[in-house]
């Protein structure tokens, strides 16, 4: 055998280390630990040839989370909202929906940086804090509203669609919408990086019809249909709320909130992330935030260039302002594929989750996972028959008020999960406080066998963590929380 000498057997070993470490967020999935990682990217790989794909804060966190947020409210309702609302307090309300999201957001962040991120986005936070029982029914119910968001989305355009092309039976409607399922259903089998490749092509698409929108605002008129163009009397006469009959700023508000609806999106796809940790809030937070500054463009410019009645009834509006109104129509299609792709993407993760960990024994068999990326196949097709079956049996405006409560019982629970962990670290830190030794807390030296205190600094993994018996015997404090246990205080009311 021939041998290699000293140097170039140094550089061998040093180049190998060095590719090591730079593969080392690629070898997170178990399956991927005995392959021979490709030097070719991500995009390059054919198709339905599975292997280890790990997204960073850019390609994976901040495009889903732009996908969802960035969707069919901001194209159908934003006039609706600056016509009740005006333009000043259409920027509060638009606000303070986004203040609800970032509350969400930094309580998901805090509980993940308190207690680690897991795979089961959602699903891995709750439990995590409040145990596998809630946790794993706040994921059910999680999971149900995306596969009911999904059927109230694809409707949506089969709806559309219909209409555009004078198809008027219901059927029709059911019928496309399930052969846009199953297209969709496919793309998720095809692998994750099938999801995350479309999706930046969608994201890009949605970008050019909101550029289309800003220049068309500056290029044409169109006064039959309200569009006037700028003038600084009609900004004026929009800027107070005027609400039509029926209507006030919290049913404008529950109109609109919906749109903060796919915040957890970068969340749900921690499993397939390089580092969680990082990715999770900078690319959520680029989201959010760059979501809220292109809702308050879209309302100052409906508001500067557009009369009042159009704004309220006509909720094309903004199809009328673009500049090319099939690249509008365009975006507001991709948008309602693309949030309900999002869904399908994340259900099935949650579910396969909450099944491994054996929450419900009878879900055993939804843990399996298919290739190096644990692709859920199984929950994949059960998310997708139970959105198929509210495509069948439901409308666009039965499914929202299902969709909208779901959503807000996740994100309270989200919220709870941090309040609970924040109250913890406050007490343990509490309890160390009130546990140091005189000593240490004012400074004064003395000599150990005179200013030794009776009541030692605890530590919380007493009587459980395997610390040394010998560290704990004979303090106050331990033996009065012994005694604690073995009889409780009793709390007069």
């Amino acid at each position: 055998m021939e041998t290699l000498p000293e140097g170039d057997r140094a550089d061998l070993l040093k180049g190998g280390v060095t590719d090591t470490n730079s593969h080392i967020h690629d070898l997170f999935h178990e399956d991927a630990q005995g392959l021979q990682l490709s030097s070719q990217p991500w995009w390059r790989i054919k198709l339905f040839v599975w292997e280890p794909v790990l997204f960073g804060t850019w390609d994976g966190v901040f495009t889903t989370c732009m996908i969802n947020i960035f969707g069919v409210v901001l194209f159908l309702r934003t006039g609706f909202l600056v016509g009740n609302t005006g333009v000043l307090l259409g920027m509060f309300l638009v606000s303070m929906v986004v203040l609800f999201a970032l509350v969400v957001v930094m309580a998901g962040i805090g509980v993940c940086e308190h207690c680690g991120v897991g795979g089961g986005g959602v699903y891995s936070m709750i439990s995590t804090v409040l145990g596998g029982r809630v946790g794993g029914t706040v994921g059910l119910l999680y999971i149900f509203g995306q596969c009911v968001a999904g059927a109230m989305y694809i409707t949506g355009f089969s709806e559309s669609v219909a209409e555009l092309l004078g198809l008027q039976s219901q059927w029709a409607v059911r019928g496309m919408s399930a052969v846009v399922l199953l297209a969709l259903l496919g793309i998720n089998l095809a692998g994750v990086k099938w999801i995350v490749r479309l999706q930046l092509l969608l994201l890009a698409v949605l970008a050019v019809s909101t550029l289309d929108f800003v220049i068309g605002t500056f290029t044409h008129l169109d006064p039959e249909h309200g569009f006037i163009g700028y003038s600084p009397w009609l900004l004026s006469s929009n800027t107070m709320p005027d609400y039509t009959s029926g209507e006030s700023f919290f049913t404008v508000f529950g109109v609109f909130f919906p749109a903060a609806t796919g915040v957890m999106a970068g969340f749900n796809m921690s499993s397939d992330l390089q580092r969680p940790e990082h990715n999770i809030p900078v690319g959520t937070l680029a989201a959010v935030f760059t979501s809220w500054f292109l809702y308050l463009v879209f309302v100052f410019l409906l508001g500067a260039i557009c009369t009042r009645e159009a704004l309220r009834y006509d909720f094309l509006i903004a199809e009328k302002v673009s500049l090319v109104g099939f690249l509008f129509l365009l975006g507001l299609y991709i948008s309602s594929l693309a949030s309900c792709m999002g869904g399908l993407y994340a259900a099935p993760r949650i579910l396969q989750c909450i099944a491994q960990e054996r929450v419900i024994p009878a879900l055993a068999f939804l843990g399996r996972g298919e290739g190096p990326n644990r692709t859920p196949v199984a929950a994949i097709c059960l998310t997708s028959l139970l959105t198929m079956a509210f495509i069948f049996i439901g409308q666009v405006n039965v499914l929202a008020p299902i969709v909208s409560i779901n959503f807000m019982l996740t994100y309270s629970f989200i919220d709870y999960a941090y309040f609970s962990v924040a109250m913890t670290c406050q007490l343990q830190s509490k309890e160390k406080r009130d546990t140091i030794s005189p000593a240490k807390r004012y400074g004064r030296g003395s000599t150990r066998q005179s200013s030794r205190p009776l009541i030692e600094e605890s530590l919380p993994s007493y009587g459980s963590g395997g610390e040394s018996p010998q560290r704990m015997k004979g303090t106050l404090l331990e033996f009065t929380k012994d005694m604690d246990q073995i009889f409780p205080p009793c709390v007069k009311c």
